[in-house]
């Protein structure tokens, strides 16, 4: 059976941005593995290595030997989540991509199917996972991060108008064609809420699924909002040129639409 599936064109791709990771990948491949026979589609995990100092890469390469649904590249500095996930996009064979964290805090088991299902047969083009539609999903996430979350989800629901909850985790789901249009540019973590942003103003259909994060068991967090908020401004900026730009483009249809 699983012959049979690596002998066919993946359908999902498993990006996987992976910094000093090395730890972490082994239990996380498992889970992935588990995942593909639980869904019953053909997949591809995808490591990219965003130059480790540790033995990332090259426990990657001694479990694709075994397994070949997993292929792995190292980026070349400068590092960034975002210029990882961009080099991944680039390299997907899939039809749907789903971007995983490395130090397997994401409930795969859960998600994935859900996401295969919105986007393989609903038609969406993104889907969110959710930490705060049910408000258990959020206990796992640090205090000092959901104040931060706060201030993000006022400034897209008043500032852009985007409705959705969670539009910063990063675990999520897309169609890979339809991403690769919105010409995404960032190269850290605002990578996330900038393709929100960008598949909302483009029109794009997004969904979402209920879930939460587990807290990682091994090495440390790459995440910081000191880090990350100049790269959050900016997409914020660049959301609400968009929303003004839109309704620029909208107001001669109103203005004909009274005349009549």
């Amino acid at each position: 059976m699983v012959m049979g599936k690596n002998s066919q064109q993946p359908l999902v791709s498993f990006i996987i941005p992976a910094l000093n990771e090395e730890l972490n990948l082994p239990p996380l491949f498992e889970r992935l593995l588990d995942v593909e026979e639980r869904i019953g589609l053909p997949i591809e995990i995808l490591v990219i290595d965003d130059f480790s100092d540790d033995g990332t890469l090259r426990v990657a390469q001694e479990a694709g030997r075994l397994r070949p649904q997993i292929r792995s590249f190292r980026k070349a500095p400068p590092r960034g989540i975002g210029r990882a996930i961009r080099a991944g996009l680039e390299l997907a064979k899939g039809s749907m991509g789903v971007v995983v964290m490395a130090d397997g805090v994401d409930p795969l088991e859960k998600a994935v199917p859900e996401f295969c299902k919105k986007i393989l047969e609903e038609g969406c083009h993104l889907v969110l996972l959710s930490r705060y539609t049910d408000r258990n999903d959020s206990k796992t996430i640090p205090l000092s991060y959901k104040l931060y979350h706060v201030l993000f989800r006022f400034l897209t629901s008043n500032c852009l108008g985007i409705p959705y909850r969670d539009t910063t985790y990063a675990f999520r789901a897309f169609d890979i064609e339809f991403v690769r249009s919105l010409n995404l540019r960032s190269d850290g973590f605002e990578i996330s809420p900038e393709l929100t942003i960008k598949t909302f103003f483009s029109g794009g259909r997004i969904g979402e699924v209920t879930g939460y994060q587990t807290r990682r068991t091994q090495g440390k967090s790459k995440f910081l909002f000191s880090k990350v908020m100049r790269g959050y401004a900016r997409v914020l900026v660049e959301g609400l040129n968009m929303r003004l730009s839109r309704a620029h483009t909208k107001a001669p249809d109103s203005v004909d639409s009274k005349s009549n």
